[in-house]
């Protein structure tokens, strides 16, 4: 079964917004700079294999370069500084690696979401769905899913939509994208009785 797409973009974007702190360690020359870069390729390489993305094979590669001068039999060069030379080499090779499997996945995303706006924009314009207030919002967004899947003009879009996301995903945009008002019953107002000519 695969994971949820939006849960994989939000922690690409996270790995992502630490590279900066990652930086600015090593322009500092922080004791623990290699340690750091370490701790952060290894959590992206258990990232990218929760989902099985094969560019985890790519992250691996730069951080055997990291850790081989450990074994070195070359005693005359100082670990620390050659792991510190490899590693100012490698940054925007990381970076760039995760940055390539981010945007094709944030594309999608966008399109789903795009999709979704679309979807529930028609669905309020037949006035079939209604929003109560008194019962849990929850039921809103499955009611307007069931909808969307069993009518025939809107079916194509929740097909799409099926073969991107899981099924907690798309329930996830359709309530970030709803607007509630849109699917509020509208009352009409009583037409006033003409005032009589005496």
């Amino acid at each position: 079964m695969k994971g949820s797409t939006l849960n994989l973009v939000t922690a690409l974007n996270s790995k992502l917004m630490e590279f900066p702190g990652i930086v600015n360690s090593l322009e500092s020359k922080e004791i623990f700079f290699i340690d750091k870069l370490l701790a952060w390729i290894k959590s992206t390489e258990e990232l990218l294999l929760t989902y099985n993305i094969s560019e985890v094979s790519e992250l691996s590669g730069l951080r055997s370069k990291l850790i081989t001068p450990k074994f070195s039999d070359q005693k005359n060069l100082p670990v620390k500084k050659t792991q510190l030379k490899i590693a100012s080499e490698i940054l925007y090779d990381l970076q760039h690696t995760v940055l390539n499997v981010l945007k094709p996945v944030e594309l999608k995303v966008e399109e789903c979401r795009e999709l979704t706006r679309q979807l529930l924009h028609i669905v309020s314009q037949t006035g079939s769905i209604h929003y109560n207030h008194d019962l849990p919002f929850e039921l809103l967004i499955d009611d307007l899913w069931q909808f969307i899947i069993s009518n025939e003009q809107l079916k194509p879009g929740a097909v799409k939509l099926k073969t991107i996301l899981i099924i907690n995903d798309i329930y996830r945009l359709i309530a970030e994208e709803i607007n509630p008002e849109d699917f509020e019953e509208k009352t009409k107002p009583l037409k006033k009785p003409h005032p009589k000519i005496e």
